[in-house]
């Protein structure tokens, strides 16, 4: 399953309103989840007590952005996965290994926390990031009793853009997350309506 994110701008109007302009979106795909064994595990994570009631898991999310009006392009991308629950959190945040000729430079946030973040910058501002083929992943760990996982997933990006013939960076965001529900045994990956 595909799950979509709108990204608008917001625009100023007179008063205390604004107004929303959908810019982008992201795509996200079904993230290919697989166990991670325990001596693939740091060697701090193996030492720990409680290892026998945790589940270690690696997830791969692939994403696409939309493609821009002609003449934008994208120059830095935020994904954001938080999860409901406070036991699941963080091992790893990276990106893919076995990436030839990337065009962005990745930072990460939330390793040993619940709210993973992987920003994603141009290398050159000038040409920008391609809108298709990404992929960011992290190691999970989770109660081994809980195989569903859930919680929302959140995209931001800044991209140029030509308004009455001049240039300027705008950010585009959504008006709210997405919720998700991930398994972590079978890699089933579905949007769930807002509570």
């Amino acid at each position: 399953m595909t799950a979509f994110l709108d990204l608008y701008t917001e625009e100023p109007v007179l008063g205390s309103d604004s107004r929303f302009f959908r810019e982008a979106g992201v795509a996200f795909g079904r993230p290919t989840v697989g166990p991670v064994a325990d001596d693939e595990l740091p060697a701090l994570a193996r030492r720990r007590p409680d290892l026998a009631r945790l589940r270690f898991t690696l997830v791969v999310l692939p994403f696409d952005l939309q493609d821009l009006a002609a003449g934008q392009h994208y120059v830095e991308t935020t994904v954001r996965m938080i999860f409901d629950s406070p036991d699941v959190r963080s091992l790893l945040l990276a990106r893919p290994s076995g990436r030839v000729g990337d065009d962005s430079d990745i930072n990460t946030w939330g390793v040993g926390r619940g709210e993973l973040t992987w920003k994603l910058t141009a290398r050159s501002e000038r040409v920008g990031i391609r809108p298709s083929g990404r992929e960011v992943l992290a190691v999970l760990e989770s109660p081994l009793a809980c195989d569903r996982l859930t919680g929302t997933l959140d995209a931001k990006v800044r991209f140029t853009r030509r308004l009455l013939g001049v240039a300027s960076q705008a950010v585009a965001e959504p008006r709210r997350p997405l919720r998700f529900a991930l398994n972590v045994t079978d890699g089933a990956f579905e949007a769930v309506p807002d509570q």
